[in-house]
């Protein structure tokens, strides 16, 4: 252990980051959609949508509307939610 508490550990700063070079690579467009760009971000996010449905149908047959809870649509609202509740 270097620091015995937060107090004692250095913190990185905005000025230890280092510096990054960005290029454009244009040559294989995405033909997929109207823009032509892929994603790059979303892999993180992808996952999240099952597990929070699992989630939401898990709670719901918990609670006694499990039929009702296998028949959610997507997307998830507050009303639906609450119509498979009642």
């Amino acid at each position: 252990l270097l620091s015995a508490s937060f107090l004692d550990y250095a913190l990185p700063r905005a000025s230890d980051t280092p510096r990054f070079r960005t290029e454009m690579d244009e040559s294989v467009p995405c033909l997929t959609n109207p823009l032509g760009v892929k994603g790059v971000g979303e892999l993180g996010t992808i996952g999240a949508t099952p597990c929070v449905v699992n989630a939401v149908v898990d709670a719901l047959s918990r609670a006694g509307a499990q039929e009702r809870a296998l028949a959610l649509q997507m997307p998830l609202t507050p009303e639906r939610v609450w119509q498979a509740l009642r």
